[in-house]
């Protein structure tokens, strides 16, 4: 073979390799783009999930936290509701529930033993509710100080309330002049007359110091009431009853 059948021979042969190389290549270049392409898709769809996972966790936490802190804050108000209730607690019970004319939560306060009679007494008075809503509407009071042993204390009290001889006497005054005017005086004008006195702004207010009584029943604190503690609480009362009952037996 001639040295220009030589050069003919391998130009054929560099052609050949050329061909190969193109028919190769878009094929090898094809099939790297779907791959990358699937893979691409395979990638954001990963991506997509593991966002939605970040935010379905994220939105558990938030639930767990509001149920924790729920928790939280049940637990704190039944440790202050399972508090043991002091005297002063209970006295200050009391007095809350004589000024805002709730009769009916004073009976949790006070131990009504040694006066079942009174109380039967004052139940059957016919007073509507805002006359006896008008007796302590005026009601504050201030501690002084407490001694305490094992199941008794004492509390005292700075009460101030309406000066109810000032209430009375007007009241009998006015009842009097009715009385003797021969006029009839119902029950029920009886009591819009007290509800009028007791209405009257110009009254003057009674401040009483007295101690108030309390026994331990059942792990719970219970006012022991008392002459002190009514006149306290309806200070002049007993002087006006006092004076009416003079003029009565002459």
């Amino acid at each position: 073979m001639d040295k220009e059948e030589k050069v003919n021979e391998t130009k054929k042969e560099e052609v050949k390799e050329a061909k190969k190389e193109k028919v190769e290549e878009p094929k090898f270049n094809k099939v790297s783009g779907k791959d990358l392409k699937k893979e691409a898709e395979m990638n954001h769809t990963e991506i997509k999930k593991e966002k939605k996972a970040k935010k379905e966790n994220k939105k558990v936490g938030y639930l767990v936290s509001g149920i924790i802190l729920l928790l939280v804050v049940l637990a704190i108000v039944t440790a202050l509701l399972l508090l043991p209730a002091t005297p002063e607690k209970t006295v200050d019970g009391m007095l809350n529930s004589l000024k805002n004319a709730d009769f009916e939560s004073v009976n949790k306060y006070v131990n009504y033993d040694e006066i079942v009679n009174n109380a039967e007494m004052l139940q059957n008075l016919e007073m509507d509710q805002e006359t006896q809503s008008l007796l302590f509407d005026k009601l504050t009071w201030k501690f002084l100080n407490l001694s305490k042993e094992e199941n008794t204390a004492s509390v005292e009290v700075e009460i101030t309330n309406k000066d109810f001889n000032q209430i009375i006497s007007a009241y009998t005054q006015e009842a009097l002049k009715i009385a003797f005017s021969g006029e009839s005086f119902t029950q029920e004008e009886q009591i819009n007359k007290l509800k009028e006195q007791l209405k009257n702004e110009e009254n003057t207010t009674r401040t009483v110091t007295t101690k108030i009584q309390l026994v331990k029943q059942d792990g719970k604190w219970k006012v022991q009431p008392d002459e002190n503690l009514i006149n306290a609480l309806l200070p002049g009362l007993q002087e006006a009853v006092n004076y009416l009952n003079s003029i009565l037996n002459g």
